[in-house]
């Protein structure tokens, strides 16, 4: 028997962005490891969704991938596998390494300097969150996907 996970995506939104790619097989790599079981997962994203549900003048497609990052975000921190303080600075990092690298070019991590402060005058807590990068163990089995049924 396979520990494949059946996936219907009818009505999932698709990837636009690697990271969303990425953050979706940590998921499925955090699950296969034993971190978490897939009906936690599930109830943590459903509890991200209503919580959080989509901003005014938000794209769906965007509230999903906030809410799925923010529901992965939490279950690293519930299960010890990363703390919240951790993740917060890792974010800083990025967004500061986002605003020290010059328009065109890759952002680099080592572009964010040791400033306790960003470009902008803000220290980093805020609830603004659009790059995500997030480094992911390669998946050993394929993740098994369920045509749509019509």
């Amino acid at each position: 028997m396979s520990d494949a996970i059946p996936i219907d995506l009818g009505n999932a939104p698709a990837f636009r962005e690697p990271w969303q790619a990425k953050a979706f097989a940590l998921v499925v790599a955090l699950h296969r490891a034993g971190r978490f079981g897939w009906d936690e997962w599930v109830r943590t994203l459903a509890a991200e969704i209503a919580g959080r549900p989509q901003r005014a003048g938000e794209d769906a497609e965007a509230a999903y991938h906030r809410q799925f990052l923010a529901a992965l975000e939490t279950i690293v921190a519930e299960h010890g596998l990363a703390s919240a303080e951790s993740l917060h600075d890792r974010k800083r990092a990025w967004r500061r390494a986002y605003l020290n690298t010059p328009h065109g070019h890759p952002v680099d991590l080592a572009a964010a300097g040791d400033d306790d402060h960003d470009h902008d005058g803000h220290d980093g807590h805020d609830d603004h969150d659009d790059d995500h990068h997030h480094e992911v163990t390669p998946q050993t089995a394929p993740i098994a996907v369920s045509p749509r049924r019509g």
